[in-house]
């Protein structure tokens, strides 16, 4: 059944803009999947917060993505507070993903914040194909392919004037007195 549904995907480029949104994904497998199925597959929007631990209903994949992103952003967290002198306790997930510890430390090191969730969505695409491993024509390709699809399109929306704008109303609002210079 996910042969054909897998092998019919667009394939996600990194750095292009995606091929349909995960809106247009969950209609397409709507069709396709039995219900409790795509219940599944549609429970987790890649939101992870610092209580994660895990949920019953959900696929294998989500919950070992969230944990991952977990761990990986507290490993983030504390290389960027050591960096300005501070201590941070947070709690690791039970797992230990030891493999990117030092990927952490440079997204930590990464000056541009731009920049540093760039390497962060690389990371967490890379460990997402990692969980893939012979697994291609599954269910867990779809959950896979659905997680991938939801870090492409938080890209899909940013634009330069809006945000720049945004950026100018923050400002404004730190420092009415102190509008940003041209």
């Amino acid at each position: 059944m996910y042969c054909f549904l897998c092998a019919s995907l667009p394939e996600l480029t990194p750095g292009a803009p995606p091929p349909l949104t995960v809106e247009e994904f969950d209609e397409m497998c709507r069709a396709e999947l039995p219900e409790t199925e795509f219940a599944a597959l549609t429970a987790f929007d890649g939101t992870v917060t610092p209580d994660f631990r895990g949920r019953a209903e959900l696929p294998d994949i989500y919950n070992t993505f969230g944990r991952f992103e977990l761990y990986v952003r507290n490993r983030i967290a504390r290389r960027r507070a050591e960096k300005a002198g501070e201590q941070l306790e947070l709690p690791d997930p039970p797992e230990y993903f030891s493999d990117y510890d030092a990927v952490a430390g440079a997204i930590a090191a990464a000056a541009d914040p731009s920049e540093r969730e760039e390497m962060l969505d690389k990371l967490r695409r890379d460990f997402i194909d990692e969980q893939l491993l012979c697994k291609e024509f599954s269910f867990t390709a779809l959950c896979a392919y659905r997680l991938k699809l939801v870090i492409a399109n938080k890209y899909r929306y940013r634009k330069l004037e809006p945000g720049r704008q945004n950026f100018d109303a923050a400002l404004e609002r730190l420092s009415p007195n102190n509008p940003r210079k041209e």
